[in-house]
């Protein structure tokens, strides 16, 4: 799910070759953002400042020359107004510079990079909000205005403290001047004295925005370390921004740290308990958790702030459904559909439920809509390639397994699922080969080592069956069947003393497993363990195993007649 941080966009052009007048950069200035931070908030200089940050993104860039530019537009204003002109005459002319001169226009979305970088931004004359804000904010400081940056939930705009009467001025409307009550409206700001939202920003602040936009450049670059760095720096510079911390939630929920994950969210809705996708995320933190009662409870407040919120809804079904709650899950995704009736993701999850229901001709229908919406959806195909498998129509479960992996190559459900129908099939290289690209695609994916070393045990090949046993144990070191499945394969090689270590492994973990009871009986019978081995084969026994009679016998005699 893409994640909305405040983001605004700087919009600049280069005005020419002529070198500025009356405008000079002296003394030192820190070479980091970091050394900036260290700074007095009266010491810092915006534009060298988010510069620095854009160097960081892409090496080479010449910060010199787009301060250069900076300055030229700055006096060029200076030039229009002349000297000891009003303040709102002077933010009047920046605007007509910008939008108008040079034609700077706001974006829709922050998805490119490009419309964050103050200087990608100067040279494509393109931004959002929060970078537009910061280029004129830029101007505004070589004209010594009183100007601020103001972030409300999910927007930046500037403000001008002009001491007769302080006004507004929004950067993506060409400089338009709406008053605080338009956007106390439409951007819903939390109603407390001790929040950061519609108060001047201090420059240490306005950076702070900019990481919690930039830690979302680096995330959706899978930077994912970066973008950590990032949102931390954002949410201790910025501590009562509620998107700054769901972004610092967002990414620890990536880190598998679901805990620290929860924690943010929660603060988050402290600051803004209005704030939809902080609902959202957070139950979807409670449910990876398993704690599904609490991420029932939110879903339901994400859907009762914004009905008409898709993603909501499926995450609720899932709920429903993991809880058993079927009926539930049915009718959630069905209002879904009222909402939304061509989103392909709902009935993908509407067939899952109807597939794990056994409801199979309801899965495939549903299957069927969605990739008609859709009909490159990966897990669509894959899971309408399960349902035909449990059908026990092979080749059709082929043809769609192999449409997600045309379409994804490194699905590794969909490489799983051709293995398995190989399998069926008797095609014993094709299963081999299938769950070895599975491995390739997610080296995490302990079902792929575990039948991989079953496709070797069919053929005798023990050895490389126990190294991917090995592999699987590591991943899930707790399955007794794979430490079972093990043992068969070291007796096959009459390595009996490793054969009875996992043996023994596996009624540690799972005491009431009597073929591991039989087989360990087996087992120390071979390593002339009599007296355990006559224990194990009772226990199997009790346990319900139909115990060789020969073997009891046998060791019955054995023990008697030691004990004479």
């Amino acid at each position: 799910m893409k994640r909305k941080l405040i983001s605004l966009i700087l919009i600049a052009i280069c005005l020419g070759v002529f070198a500025p007048i009356g405008i000079s950069r002296t003394g030192y200035y820190p070479n980091t953002i970091e050394g900036v931070l260290k700074l007095d908030d009266n010491e810092i200089d915006i534009a060298t400042s988010v510069l620095l940050v854009s160097k960081r993104w892409g090496n080479g860039i010449n910060i010199d020359s787009y301060l250069n530019r900076i300055d030229e537009m700055a006096e060029q204003v200076r030039k229009t107004v002349g000297p000891s002109a009003s303040n709102r005459k002077t933010t009047e002319a920046i605007n007509s510079l910008l939008f108008k001169k040079l034609g700077f226009k706001p974006v829709n979305n922050a998805d490119n990079p490009d419309d964050l970088f103050l200087n990608t931004v100067i040279d494509n004359k393109r931004g959002y909000c929060l970078s537009l804000s910061i280029l004129y904010l830029s101007i505004g400081e070589r004209l010594d205005l009183p100007l601020y940056g103001v972030v409300v939930p999910g927007h930046f705009f500037v403000r001008c403290a002009d001491k007769n009467r302080p006004f507004n001025i929004e950067t993506t409307q060409q400089g338009l001047s709406p008053p605080d009550k338009h956007y106390i409206n439409e951007f819903k700001i939390p109603d407390r004295t001790d929040g950061i939202y519609l108060r001047n920003l201090t420059k240490k602040e306005t950076i702070g925005c900019l990481f919690n936009n930039l830690a979302n450049v680096y995330y959706n670059n899978d930077q994912i370390e970066i973008a950590f760095y990032y949102q931390r720096l954002a949410v201790a510079l910025n501590p009562m921004l509620a998107e700054a911390r769901t972004n610092l939630g967002n990414i620890y929920l990536k880190k598998g740290m679901t805990d620290s994950a929860i924690e943010q969210y929660e603060k988050a809705l402290r600051i803004n308990s209005a704030d939809v996708k902080t609902n959202h995320n957070l139950a979807n933190a409670f449910r990876k958790k398993g704690l599904t009662d609490a991420a029932i409870r939110y879903y339901n407040i994400a859907i009762e702030l914004d009905p008409n919120y898709v993603e909501i809804y499926k995450g609720l079904a899932e709920a429903y459904h993991s809880k058993g709650l079927d009926t539930k899950a049915i009718a959630v995704l069905r209002n879904a559909i009222d909402v939304n009736s061509r989103d392909p993701e709902i009935y993908t999850t509407l067939a899952g439920i109807y597939h794990d229901l056994g409801q199979l001709d309801s899965a495939i229908s549903n299957y069927g809509i969605a990739l008609s919406f859709e009909n490159d959806s990966v897990e669509a195909a894959c899971g309408l390639g399960y349902v035909y498998f449990q059908k026990e129509r092979c080749y059709d479960a082929i043809e769609h397994f192999r449409t997600a992996v045309y379409y994804n190559p490194l699905h590794a459900r969909s490489h799983l699922g051709l293995g398995l129908v190989y399998n069926k099939l008797g095609w014993p290289e094709d299963e081999i080969q299938a769950y070895e690209n599975a491995i390739k695609a997610d080296p995490d994916m302990v079902a792929a080592y575990q039948n991989l070393a079953g496709a070797y045990m069919g053929r005798k090949d023990y050895a490389l069956a126990i190294e991917n046993y090995k592999s699987a144990i590591k991943l899930s070191p707790q399955d007794t069947d794979i430490y079972f499945n093990m043992g068969v394969a070291y007796s096959e090689l009459k390595q009996y003393d490793d054969a009875k270590r996992c043996y023994l492994k596996t009624i540690e973990l799972r005491w009431n497993f009597p073929a591991a009871h039989n087989n360990l009986a087996i087992t120390l019978y071979t390593l002339g363990r009599y007296q355990q081995s006559l224990n194990h084969a009772k226990i199997a026994q009790q346990q319900g195993f139909e115990v060789s009679e020969d073997l009891l016998n046998q060791l019955n005699k054995i023990v008697k007649e030691n004990k004479l």
